[in-house]
This record gives C-alpha cells, structure tokens and sequence, in this order.
C-alpha cells in the first residue's frame, strides 16, 4: 500500500524584482480566463525541456521526487513512467495549474503514484527528508524567495537527496518587455545561492533543448 504525503532570505538571484504582474505575473502564476491560454502555452514552452529536465535528474525506481511549480503537468507525468513504485509529488501555486495538471495525471493519481498540492515553494507542507529527488523546470525565477524556496527544498530532501534546477537562459535583458529569466552572467549568483543554501556537490552544466538552458545540480 503507498504512502501518501500528509498535508531571514537572502537577495534573490533572478532579475525580477517585487511581485509579478501583467504577462510575467500569468505565466509565473496563471489565473483565470488567461490560464487556459496560459496552460497550453507552458506545455509548448516545456516540450524538450521537460524530457531533458526528466534525464538529467535521473530519477530511480521507488525514487520519491518532488517537482516545484509543475504548471500543467508534462513533467509529472514523464517522472510518474520514470519512478515506478515511487511517488512524485507536485507543488504549484496556481490553482488554475493544478487543476489541469490534476486532468492531464488522473490516472497516475488515482493509482496513487501522483500527489499534487497547491501550495508555495517557501512553506513546503511535507515532512524533513520526504524526498529523494527535487526539481523545478524554468520556474525559479517565479519563487517569491528563493533563499528561503532553497532552504525548504533542503529541509524535505533526504540525506544525498538531489535538487535540479533548469534554467532557461537568454541573451540580454534590453528592450521590449519580456519574461523574467536568467543569462548566462547571472548563473554564478544562481550557484552561489543554491551553495549558501546549504547545498553540496553543486554544480552547473549548460545544455541545449532549442534553448539554451543550464542545470544547476546539488546534493543535500
């Protein structure tokens, strides 16, 4: 029988800065009307990223992993075909995400290998060292504090449990307004942080996925 999962920060790495509003604001946090257009664009966003996210972390049978703003829910199930008698567990703060996340995992959840919680990175309602595998796939730099998103992330990894962060990067930040996200200069805060987080083992690795992205690995 599965178990299922019971119910001061530092300067952020990413660009952005204050709440998000306006189109960073729904893709960080889709609602509403606009998420079901959100929804599928996300999926499009995602669509190599999501299987390179999956390889990377290398996820084992009866892995239990855990993946941070899920959106509507690609990589959950890549990770559910993945851990086998594992759990994956998933947190979004959007509701909208949820529930298509929920509609595109309905079986993985009903047969109790999917778990999926509304809820923010920075108060993570899962006991210490719940998981052996995290990632998140180009949403930390939605995480309203990421220091304390890190520390979290650490607090309900087990011991030599494995983070992934993968980031997608861009050239600039000049001109029209964009999404907010990382360049190539701003990986070295993004390493430092995950470090002074408590991290080991931490390092980055540039890959492309028709983007170019990073993954940034540490070990708890």
């Amino acid at each position: 029988m599965r178990q299922r999962p019971t119910h001061e920060s530092e300067p952020a790495a990413t660009p952005a800065r204050g709440p998000l509003s306006g189109l960073a604001g729904q893709f960080g946090r889709p609602a509403g009307l606009a998420a079901k257009l959100i929804g599928p664009l996300l999926v499009w966003r995602g669509r190599r990223l999501n299987p390179l996210a999956v390889k990377l972390l290398q996820p084992r049978w009866a892995d239990r992993v855990l993946e941070i703003g899920f959106g509507p829910g690609k990589a959950i199930r890549f990770l559910a075909r993945a851990v086998g008698e594992g759990l994956v567990v998933g947190v979004d703060w959007s509701e909208a995400m949820v529930a298509q996340a929920t509609r595109r995992n309905r079986l993985y959840m009903h047969l109790g290998a999917v778990d999926l919680h509304l809820g923010c990175v920075t108060a993570l309602p899962f006991p210490d060292g719940r998981f052996t595998r995290a990632l998140a796939v180009d949403s930390f730099q939605f995480w309203p504090d990421q220091a304390r998103g890190l520390a979290e992330v650490r607090r309900v990894l087990a011991e030599k449990g494995r983070l992934l962060l993968l980031l997608r990067l861009r050239r600039a930040r000049r001109g029209f307004p964009r999404l907010p996200g990382f360049t190539e200069q701003d990986l070295p805060a993004v390493e430092e942080m995950v470090r002074r987080a408590g991290f080991l083992e931490v390092r980055v690795e540039r890959r492309e996925a028709g983007v170019p992205v990073a993954a940034v690995f540490g070990t708890r």
